[in-house]
């Protein structure tokens, strides 16, 4: 069995060209960072390195971020939830947002729900110095 010769010292490249365009499709689809390193079989570390040190991949990551937000965001449906998490002001949104938190400010409590009021018994009166002022003094 005959292995094919390596080329130059040191460990073989991970993070090659074909798999930086896959991770950086992947994260442009809307995969977590995470999910997208273990999907192209790199460390979490490897896409942050290469970031920092090549300023071309750092543009394209931040491109590929932010197709990852557009992507994400298209799946979530428009409501109250996508009004207070992610700032969509359309008319669907702002509807159910503003229905939402009048039912939540115009709801009444029948009289058995009263809240119960706990009193507690008020401390003894001592005339010998707490253990803890003891404690302090000596």
């Amino acid at each position: 069995m005959t292995t094919a010769p390596r080329r130059g010292r040191g460990r073989p490249a991970t993070f090659t060209t074909a798999t930086r365009r896959a991770f950086l499709d992947a994260v442009a689809a809307g995969t977590p960072l995470g999910q997208a390193t273990h999907l192209v079989g790199v460390s979490p570390t490897t896409p942050r390195r290469h970031a920092r040190t090549d300023p071309a991949f750092a543009a394209d990551l931040a491109a590929a971020k932010a197709a990852g937000r557009r992507a994400r965001l298209a799946d979530v449906p428009h409501g109250e939830s996508r009004y207070n998490n992610y700032g969509c002001r359309c008319t669907t949104c702002r509807t159910a947002a503003t229905t939402a938190r009048t039912n939540r400010r115009h709801t009444t409590t029948s009289a058995g729900d009263e809240p119960q009021v706990v009193t507690l018994p008020a401390p003894a009166a001592s005339s010998s110095p707490s253990p803890l002022l003891l404690a302090k003094a000596s």
